[in-house]
């Protein structure tokens, strides 16, 4: 059996990875600060027939992130996938002094080279660019807006991009625009800006593609923005 690793995991998003990673056989190990929400998740995770603990840390403090791999490893002997899928509110980033979402990326980057992991899926904005972007609204708005409204955040995604390009990781970054549609049966797509896309789409659409994304090699090393049809 497979064990993803999500690292800042909380009830939305991070929950939503969970359980479809979960309903498709893969052990979930949850890493996050609080330890009593972290196992209310762990509770509802097994309600669902989903193998799946707990292990708390700080995802900014270097030796508590080694410490919770160490841990996930000696009870499941190996991570497949490490998400990373801290998402904070527009407010929280206008208000975050230093870059503590890229230094949380650094942080685990460091570590699963040390425990010589590989595969890494994370979450960002089209604020990232990729090489593989065309011009289009999906590519150049969100940057333009970060710069302008947020240039702490902006400085931060900058510097997460270029960590992630300049690691040797088999990454994938998740770009994503307003997480926080209702779901309602719709389907997705992604982007490098080649065809017009949506600036929304469903925390379940996500989790959707992130376990799509988990199995195909075409998409390491990408970027794709992904957004409801």
């Amino acid at each position: 059996m497979k064990t993803i690793a999500i690292v800042g995991a909380g009830a939305g998003l991070g929950m939503s990875i969970a359980k479809k990673f979960g309903q498709n056989g893969f052990r979930v190990a949850l890493i996050a600060r609080n330890e009593e929400k972290l196992n209310q998740l762990v509770i509802e995770l097994e309600q669902l027939g989903i193998e799946a603990a707990s292990f708390q840390a700080d995802i900014l403090n270097k030796e508590q992130i080694e410490m919770a791999f160490a841990a996930i490893k000696e009870k499941y002997g190996f991570i497949d996938v490490l998400e990373y899928s801290p998402t904070p509110s527009f407010d929280t980033v206008a208000q975050l002094k230093g870059t503590p979402i890229a230094d949380g990326h650094e942080l685990m980057i460091r570590a699963m080279n040390k425990l010589n992991k590989k595969r890494f899926i994370t979450l960002a904005t089209p604020a990232l660019q990729s090489d593989d972007d065309k011009k289009n609204m999906s590519t150049i708005l969100p940057g333009v807006l970060a710069k302008v409204l947020l240039p702490n955040g902006y400085t931060e995604m900058k510097r997460m991009e270029g960590m992630i390009k300049e690691s040797n990781l088999d990454w994938t970054v998740v770009r994503i625009i307003n997480p926080n549609v209702k779901y309602t049966g719709q389907t997705y797509d992604f982007s490098f800006g080649d065809n017009s896309a949506k600036l929304s789409v469903s925390r379940e659409n996500v989790a959707k593609f992130m376990y799509s994304a988990a199995r195909d090699n075409q998409l390491i090393r990408k970027m794709p923005i992904i957004y409801n049809k």
